[in-house]
C-alpha cells in the first residue's frame, strides 16, 4: 500500500469512496476515474449516479464490501466514523479523508480555479457559469452540485469551477484564483451558532481567494472584493418560459440578454455569473449570446406535466421558498398550493417562525420533516409547525405521506392553479407521482 499524506496535494492511485451515489462524490470518482486512478466505492441505494458510474467502469458495492489493497478511503459529512468500512479502514491503516478534503487537492491543482458560493442559488450559478464558459470555447472542468444536462461533472482544460459548500465550512479547503460568492445568509444551525459566524466562514475564503466577486452589501467581508452589482438588469420582461432583459454596465448598455429560466432571483444569478465572466475578459456579447441557451438544473423549477402546472423545486430555505412562491404567483391565474417537506430537525428549529410566514399567500401541505444525518428533535415535528403557520392565518394542512398528500392536493386544485413541491430531501419522488 502507498502511505498517502493527507496534509499534502497528493491523490493516491486507489482510492475508495464510502457514499458515492452523492452528487458531489460522484463527481469526484468521474474525474478521478477520468485521470486513469482505480475508483471503487460503495452506497446504500443505487441512484441515477451510481448507475452512470457503473456505465463508465466504476465497481459500486454494496457498504460492507472489504477495503484491503485500497491507498484512501473518502466519506462524505453523513457516513459517521463507526460505519463498518470506516471502522475496516482504520484498523488497516489506510488514511480516511472527507469528501471536501479531496475535492481540495483536485481544486488546487489547476492554475485557474473558480469557486461558486453562496447560501442560495449556487447550484444553479455554477452550472450556468460552465454552461457560458463552455459556449465560449473556454475549456475548463466544472463540479456542479445537481444535475445538468444530466451530469454533474465535465472535465478538461486548465480551469476548474466547483461548487463551494458552506457547511462545515467545508470551502476552507478550496484557494481559489476567482471566488463568486451570490449571497450570504444564516443557515446550518447544526454547524453554526449565528449569521456572524456563517459570515465569518465566508470571509476566511475570500481571505484565501485572489478575487473575490460579490455584491456590494457584502463589502465588509471582502473590502477589496469586484461587485456584481455593477450590472444591472432594466427592462426585465417575464413569461412563464424565460425572461428577458437589458444588460448595463456601469449604466452603459451592453447587450439584450436572453434567459430561459423564470424568477427575479434568476436574472440576479446571471448578473453574478456574468460579472464574474467580466472578471475573466470573455467578450461580453459572446457571454449574453450563451445565456440563451442555458436549460437550468435538475430540480430547480422542474415543471411536471399534470392537469395544472406542477412545478418540482430544491428551496428548503425560507428565502429560497418565498422566491419560488413570488414567481409562482406571478405566473399563475389561479391559486399556488405547496407541498413541503422540511429539511433537518435542527434548521426546522432555528427557522420555526420563517417556515411558517414565508408560505403566506398560499395553501400549504407540510410533510414529515426530512431527517438527513441527524436524530429527531423533541417537539420539532411538522404538525406542529403546521398548527403554528394556522395560528398566523396561514391555510395550513398536514399531510403524513406522499400519497395522503398528492391525494389531497388534487382535490382541492385546478387547471389554473399551481402546484409547487419543495424541499432537499426525497420530496421530489412525490412531484414524479404526478408526472405518472
Amino acid at each position: 500500500m502507498n502511505k498517502v499524506d493527507t496534509n499534502k496535494l497528493s491523490l493516491p492511485q486507489r482510492v475508495y469512496l464510502v457514499g458515492i451515489g452523492g452528487v458531489s462524490m460522484s463527481g469526484i470518482a468521474e474525474h478521478l476515474h477520468a485521470k486513469g486512478h482505480h475508483v471503487c466505492g460503495s452506497d446504500r441505494t443505487p441512484n441515477d449516479y451510481t448507475k452512470r458510474l457503473e456505465k463508465l467502469g466504476i465497481d459500486v458495492q454494496r457498504e460492507s464490501a472489504s477495503l484491503a489493497g485500497f491507498d484512501l478511503v473518502v466519506k462524505t459529512s453523513a457516513v459517521k466514523d463507526d460505519h463498518k468500512q470506516i471502522v475496516e479502514a482504520k484498523s488497516l491503516g489506510i488514511p480516511v479523508v472527507l469528501r471536501e478534503q479531496l475535492l481540495g487537492w483536485i481544486f488546487d491543482e489547476y492554475p485557474t480555479r473558480i469557486a461558486v458560493c453562496g447560501t442560495h442559488g449556487k447550484t444553479t450559478a455554477t452550472a450556468m457559469l460552465h454552461h457560458v464558459l463552455e459556449r465560449c470555447k473556454v475549456s475548463h472542468t466544472a463540479f456542479i452540485g445537481g444535475s445538468y444536462l444530466g451530469h454533474n461533472y465535465f472535465g478538461g482544460g486548465q480551469i476548474v469551477v466547483a461548487e463551494a459548500c458552506e457547511y462545515n465550512a467545508s470551502f476552507l479547503h478550496l484557494h481559489p484564483t476567482h471566488t463568486l460568492c451570490l449571497n450570504v445568509e444564516y443557515d446550518h444551525p447544526d454547524c453554526y451558532q449565528s449569521l456572524a459566524d456563517v459570515e465569518s466562514a465566508f470571509q476566511k475564503l475570500f481571505e484565501q481567494s485572489k478575487t473575490v466577486v460579490l455584491p456590494k452589501n457584502l463589502q465588509k467581508l471582502a473590502p477589496r472584493g469586484v461587485f456584481w452589482d455593477n450590472f444591472v438588469a432594466k427592462n426585465i420582461f417575464a413569461t412563464s418560459r424565460q425572461t428577458t432583459f437589458d444588460l448595463y454596465h456601469k449604466q452603459v448598455f451592453v447587450a439584450k440578454l436572453r434567459l430561459p429560466l423564470v424568477g427575479e432571483h434568476n436574472v440576479q444569478n446571471a448578473l453574478a455569473v456574468v460579472a464574474l465572466c467580466h472578471k475573466l475578459g470573455l467578450s461580453m456579447l459572446e457571454v449574453c449570446h450563451a445565456f440563451g441557451s442555458f436549460c437550468g438544473v435538475e430540480r430547480r423549477w422542474t415543471e411536471m406535466q399534470y392537469k395544472c402546472k406542477v412545478v418540482c423545486d430544491y428551496a428548503h430555505h425560507p428565502t429560497e421558498i418565498q422566491a419560488t412562491i413570488k414567481t409562482a404567483q406571478s405566473l399563475t391565474k389561479g391559486k399556488v398550493v405547496c407541498i413541503f417537506q422540511p429539511h433537518t430537525f435542527t434548521r426546522t428549529k432555528a427557522l420555526w417562525e420563517h417556515f411558517a410566514r414565508c408560505f403566506g399567500g398560499t395553501t400549504v401541505v407540510y410533510l414529515p420533516i426530512y431527517p438527513a444525518r441527524e436524530k429527531p428533535i423533541e417537539g420539532v415535528t411538522s404538525q406542529n409547525l403546521a398548527r403554528f403557520a394556522s395560528n398566523l392565518g396561514i391555510d395550513t394542512h398536514y399531510c403524513n405521506s406522499f400519497d395522503e398528500a398528492k391525494s389531497f392536493v388534487e382535490n382541492i386544485t385546478s387547471a389554473d392553479d399551481t402546484i409547487l413541491v419543495l424541499g432537499a430531501g426525497d420530496v421530489v419522488n412525490l412531484a414524479k407521482l404526478f408526472a405518472k
